[in-house]
């Protein structure tokens, strides 16, 4: 994948996108705004030449002849005298016809004449030009803010579809996590970066469908007005912003080199303030006193030096603001001073209408400049999702697998080796053999060990070499859906999902009736505490609703996988401290989940590795003991070792001050 931005945002949106959906609403809401402002601008033109002319105007006799031909409507009538130059006053918007003619402006101003009434007075016309700028203005900002809606509804849709593709990863990678940094990392994906690269997204978007045109629609204006001192005034004003971005650019590098400095600087100063103990007992003061000084003296000196940069940088930018201000000042007074005969000669509303359309290719030009910054670091955001999503999972359905009978006879590990992610190596050529129908418990002094064992059963985890037999068949060869049916975990610290405790334990299946669902709770001890719940069964957990214990949400985890009732159950119990009521009811818990199927525990009691079958101790990625409680006791030195580091009486007792 590209690091270049725009190659980042193609992905993400490109340029077809541009024109359908909610971006291309944007972009019509946006042209149409442009427009407008046109014709605002237009508006201000004809209210600023009213106040000027104040509708007096003097007309040679083939001016008005010119005047009448364009507008259709005669001014002095047939029978009145002809003088060779006639006066009119309160004649509206007459004076600006009359001097348009010969321009761009010459067809639209007649047209306007001759339609609207209005405009031929001056009260009227001024009330009539009023209302239609108000008009104009509130459309244009109507338009802006369609455009803006739509311009967040398209970030908003790539927001949600990077979100489902984020869901979707995190649902193939998820599994795989043993330790649990890849749920925490595709939430912050999810929320976060997804937010940003949203946000961002709707500021490019809303930056290009409408400045570029507007500032297309505001130069030909400027064009239209004098073509020759628009090119006089645009090119000496555009160098100037340029250097003036230039400069602020300088000065954010120069502040962030200076804050660099200081923060090393204070580092070394804030060193001595833990150091008194030593100054003070060897007699170092006055070395300690002279070394401090000299780094004060160097943070004073690094901030001096940035503050007069900043000054001369200040002065610059107005010498250089000045200077471009009186250049176009010069250029249009040149023109306005120029007698009315002169073809050159700008009128003052023109000349309004000028700087006007000038003043406003600011904020369109800023918000382009700017639109670099947003664009990077929606990029950054977009690359970390990019790179998230397109991993490969280390686990896959491979091509021709076959559906996998429920085990009946032995579950076995053949020289299997495992490394996680960063290369750790948790399991090293491990061989084991576990008989159907039979009680295991998996302990193992790091618990990463016993627990990416147990990941292998339902293929969570894919191990580097080896393989994991379920009678006889590999379980790589079988379809996850039948290998995933028959082998369910359930974790000690599994969340509950958003929605009713019938939802949860069903997982929203319809196949599943109450009753059912009422039976597997009571296997699991769930059944009491679900009754005690405001609505029952039907009681929402979740974001909005209800929460549980731990213990609560481990024996409603024991109900889902009791409902499936798989040939393979594998238990991580929670870690402690568990709540008194769910350790009352566990062992008998476990005593009817075992009946009938081969069930793994990962234990945190002692009392549960007591009453396993066989207890597997894995050191260093192998197999070092086998055998009940009572023979590892006495033949396990890693057994002991592990028993007394979690069940020691310390221990117990800040498990007890904990719970």
């Amino acid at each position: 994948m590209g690091t270049n931005p725009a190659s980042r945002f193609g992905r993400a949106f490109g340029t077809r996108d541009f024109f359908r959906g909610a971006a291309f609403g944007s972009l019509v809401y946006a042209t149409a705004s442009s427009f407008v402002l046109l014709l605002l601008l237009a508006d201000c033109l004809l209210l600023a030449d009213l106040l000027v002319e104040q509708g007096q105007v003097t007309l040679s006799s083939d001016a008005l002849e010119a005047v009448e031909r364009r507008t259709q409507i005669l001014l002095v009538p047939d029978e009145t005298p002809r003088d060779p130059r006639i006066a009119f006053s309160d004649a509206g918007i007459l004076p600006i016809v009359a001097r348009s003619a010969g321009t761009v402006w010459s067809t639209p101003t007649a047209a306007l004449y001759a339609r609207v009434e209005l405009l031929r007075s001056n009260a009227s016309a001024m009330h009539a030009l009023l209302l239609c700028g108000a008009l104009l203005a509130l459309a244009r900002n109507v338009l802006c803010s369609r455009s803006r809606t739509f311009a967040a509804r398209a970030g908003q849709q790539v927001a949600v579809r990077l979100r489902r593709r984020v869901h979707h990863q995190t649902l193939r990678l998820g599994p795989s996590d043993l330790e649990n940094r890849d749920a925490r990392h595709a939430f912050d994906l999810f929320t976060s970066s997804v937010d940003c690269l949203r946000d961002g997204l709707e500021e490019w978007i809303h930056a290009l469908v409408r400045f570029p045109f507007e500032l297309l629609m505001l130069t030909l204006l400027i064009l239209m007005v004098h073509w020759l001192l628009a090119l006089q005034c645009l090119i000496p004003l555009v160098f100037c912003w340029f250097l003036l971005h230039r400069e602020r650019r300088r000065v954010d590098a120069d502040r962030r080199l200076s804050d660099d400095r200081a923060r090393s600087e204070l580092s070394v100063l804030a060193e001595g303030l833990q150091k008194t103990r030593l100054v003070r007992g060897f007699g170092m003061d006055e070395f300690e006193q002279k070394h401090f000084n000299t780094h004060l003296e160097r943070l004073e000196d690094n901030m001096t030096a940035f503050k007069q940069g900043q000054r001369r940088s200040v002065w610059f930018v107005r010498v250089l603001i000045l200077a471009a201000a009186s250049i176009t000042a010069l250029l249009i007074a040149d023109k306005i001073l120029l007698p009315e005969t002169a073809s050159d000669q700008l009128p003052l509303s023109a000349t309004m209408l000028f700087v006007l359309s000038i003043a406003c290719m600011h904020g369109p030009l800023e918000a382009l400049w700017n639109l670099g910054k947003a664009r990077d670091a929606s990029g950054i955001a977009l690359d970390r999702i990019y790179r998230y999503i397109d991993e490969i999972p280390e686990v896959g359905q491979t091509v021709g697998a076959r559906f996998l009978q429920p085990l009946t006879r032995s579950l076995r590990f053949e020289g299997v080796t495992y490394a996680n992610s960063g290369k750790r190596k948790l399991l090293d050529r491990f061989d084991l053999k576990i008989p159907a129908g039979s009680v295991t418990a998996f302990v193992s002094l790091d618990p990463l060990e016993a627990l990416a064992a147990a990941y292998l059963l339902p293929r969570f985890i894919e191990p580097q070499s080896g393989r994991v037999l379920i009678d006889g068949e590999d379980v790589a060869l079988a379809t996850l859906e039948s290998l995933r049916a028959e082998t369910i975990l359930v974790g000690g610290n599994d969340p509950f999902l958003t929605g009713s405790v019938l939802e949860n334990i069903s997982c929203g299946a319809s196949n599943y009736s109450l009753q059912k669902v009422t039976e597997a709770a009571k296997a699991a001890h769930a059944h009491h505490f679900i009754l005690k719940l405001s609505e029952g069964y039907e009681t929402m957990l979740g974001e909005h609703g209800e929460s549980l214990t731990p213990g609560q949400g481990f024996r409603l985890g024991l109900a889902r996988a009791n409902l499936r009732n798989p040939a393979l159950l594998i238990v991580e119990e929670p870690a402690p401290p568990i709540d008194e009521d769910t350790k009352s009811m566990l062992d008998d818990a476990y005593t009817r989940l075992q009946r009938d199927r081969t069930v793994l525990f990962l234990p945190t009691r002692l009392s549960t590795a007591r009453k396993a079958d066989q207890i597997v101790v894995i050191h260093r990625g192998k197999v070092a003991a086998v055998g009940t409680h009572a023979e590892l006791v006495k033949t396990s030195a890693e057994y002991r070792h592990w028993e007394y580091v979690r069940f020691n009486e310390f221990q117990r007792g800040r498990e007890s001050e904990n719970s």
